[in-house]
């Protein structure tokens, strides 16, 4: 019984442990066994989220300082029936404190579309936090300024955020000023010259040419061009999936050509004055999203 009583009681010491994890994340989840990793063990990775095509699932891949990576796991979850539930098409990836947070796209044959997921990026499991009300958000990126994850409405030129203190929606507005059929195919945020941060779009077009990035207001409405990417022949009608490592000051932004599929990257600067990126890591995956440090 000795034994028993112990054991008993580190089982709850942990489960009360993991579930005051959650509180402080201010997140609410359905089912309170949400995975935990710590953020120190996150620190130095890098998360992506591959781009769905038929019989193709997006997986969740973690990536070391070098690019390599480390891991590639479907994302799942189990409904409140207690069935396991494989997540196919993933659109955005962030890390919200320490949480790592995916979210989907729209799934035409059941009701598990458009989610906001907490995600253990080693094993998969996952843990429904919430539905969109704004329809499929891609690219999304934690804001330590505001406290509210933004993205984009289904990679497209529409900012949208999430409060993850309410678990709530915003459709902010339209993003304009973009270059002649350009359009906003990624999301990150990257600190400013104040202390500060900045939301940046990569935008890209079917008719090819540079890709080319853009800083946004919170509020939407115009984008200030900062510059085209080179070399063009890499990133010219990439998904343009983006992220920012701000222990290395290093935006990564998805490649897609002759190349081949990877991340390049390239030094962050304020004012950012025709960069040229080279290959990062990541190397043979197209990217739909890349996560950043906050």
């Amino acid at each position: 019984m000795k034994h028993f009583s112990f054991f008993f009681a580190l089982s709850l010491l942990v489960a009360a442990s993991t579930f005051q994890s959650c509180q402080k994340d201010d997140l609410a989840v359905v089912n309170p066994s949400t995975p935990v990793v710590s953020s120190s063990d996150r620190a130095l990775e890098t998360y992506g989220v591959s781009v769905f095509s038929v019989g193709n699932p997006s997986l969740l891949h973690t990536m070391d300082v070098t690019g390599t990576v480390i891991a590639s796991v479907q994302v799942y979850f189990f409904n409140s029936s207690g069935v396991q539930i494989f997540v196919n098409d993933l659109k955005g990836v962030c890390d919200y404190n320490g949480a790592i947070l995916v979210s989907t796209g729209f799934d035409p044959i059941d009701a598990y579309s458009n989610m906001i997921l907490r995600v253990d990026p080693h094993t998969g499991a996952g843990n429904l936090v919430a539905h969109s009300s704004v329809g499929t958000v891609s690219d999304i990126d934690y804001d330590l300024i505001t406290d509210r994850i933004y993205g984009l409405r289904n990679n497209s030129n529409s900012l949208v955020s999430f409060d993850p203190n309410t678990n709530t929606f915003t459709a902010v507005g339209a993003i304009t000023g973009l270059g002649s059929s350009y359009v906003a195919k990624g999301l990150t945020m990257v600190r400013n010259n104040v202390g500060g941060s900045d939301i940046i779009v990569a935008a890209t077009r079917a008719t090819g040419g540079a890709a080319q990035v853009y800083r946004v207001l919170p509020t939407a409405g115009p984008a200030t061009f900062l510059s085209a990417i080179n070399p063009a022949a890499q990133l010219a009608n990439a998904h343009c999936g983006v992220g920012y490592d701000v222990d290395y000051n290093r935006f990564l932004i998805n490649r897609r050509g002759s190349a081949g599929f990877g991340a390049n990257s390239f030094a962050w600067a304020n004012p950012l004055i025709n960069p040229i990126s080279a290959f990062w890591g990541g190397n043979g995956i197209n990217f739909e999203d890349l996560s950043s440090d906050n």
